[in-house]
């Protein structure tokens, strides 16, 4: 049995308490930048960009802030060019050298292109960046933000969609003969359900579960962490299983689906393993 404790972090909340018949305005520049705290993030960390088989698809990042500006504020994309870290092709992806907050707006846009070029494949690769050009009064709440970028098939809308019994492999990562119902999720080939993690232990929690389509591969579209651990300290997480060890689906059936994935990469409980789990259509 999995000796798991959550981990305990400190979070600095700011609170503003105001009265029902107050009026909050809205904090904005007042012509001198560094008389101004500004926090600056992307909406997540980590991305998905799948990308369709010999064709080109898009993705765009937000970028939000938490003041306004009467002036466009422009930032430098730095791209991590370690091919550890970066390891997608140059060829199969637009990456803008710069994003901008327009003035008087909250967010900008970043839009990142991914072409097939039939260089893509069903196993995904990393783009990682960060962003340059911060004021003193600015501060980002990350250090680089990823996107997966991989080949997807077309998948009709009502595939993988709909009531299923999900079935742990006796991992005891997943519940066992529970109802799940799986969504479309952010992408035409991602699907999505809740459901409950480590259930029955004393740290067990709701969770998202992301499923992508790849061509004919089934994997984990972002990992599953809920911060807990055993002793080692690291994080006992779930991620994708890997070229070797991902699923296979067909289209021509969708009334059992097993779902690979890899237990603990971090080691945080001992050794990592291939666990699984059934979808079965009800």
């Amino acid at each position: 049995m999995k000796n798991i404790f959550k981990l305990t972090f400190v979070l600095l909340l700011a609170i503003v308490t105001v009265s029902c018949d107050e009026t909050v305005e809205e904090v904005i520049y007042n012509g001198n930048i560094n008389e101004n705290n500004t926090f600056i993030t992307f909406e997540k960390s980590v991305y998905n960009l799948p990308v369709t088989i010999d064709d080109t698809s898009s993705i765009n990042l937000i970028l939000n802030s938490s003041t306004v500006s009467s002036v466009d504020r422009t930032y430098d994309i730095v791209l991590n060019a370690d091919p550890e870290i970066t390891t997608a092709n140059d060829l199969t992806y637009s990456l803008p050298t710069s994003v901008t907050i327009p003035a008087n707006s909250y967010q900008g846009t970043l839009t990142i292109v991914g072409t097939d070029n039939n260089l893509v494949d069903a196993t995904s690769k990393r783009i990682v960046f960060n962003i340059n050009g911060l004021s003193d009064s600015e501060n980002a709440d990350f250090e680089e933000i990823t996107v997966n970028i991989f080949e997807v098939c077309p998948v009709p809308s009502t595939f993988l969609v709909g009531d299923y019994i999900i079935g742990d492999d006796g991992s005891g990562n997943f519940p066992a003969g529970e109802t799940v119902s799986i969504s479309v999720g952010d992408s035409e080939t991602e699907r999505t359900f809740n459901t409950i993690h480590l259930p029955g232990s004393t740290v067990e929690a709701e969770v998202e579960v992301v499923l992508g389509l790849a061509c004919n591969v089934l994997n984990f579209a972002q990992d599953v962490d809920i911060n807990v651990a055993c002793a080692g300290g690291d994080s006992y997480i779930l991620v994708t299983a890997g070229a070797a060890n991902n699923s296979t689906y067909s289209l021509d059936n969708e009334d059992v689906i097993t779902v690979n994935y890899l237990q603990d990469p971090l080691l945080s409980c001992g050794a990592s393993s291939i666990q699984s789990f059934t979808l079965t259509k009800i």
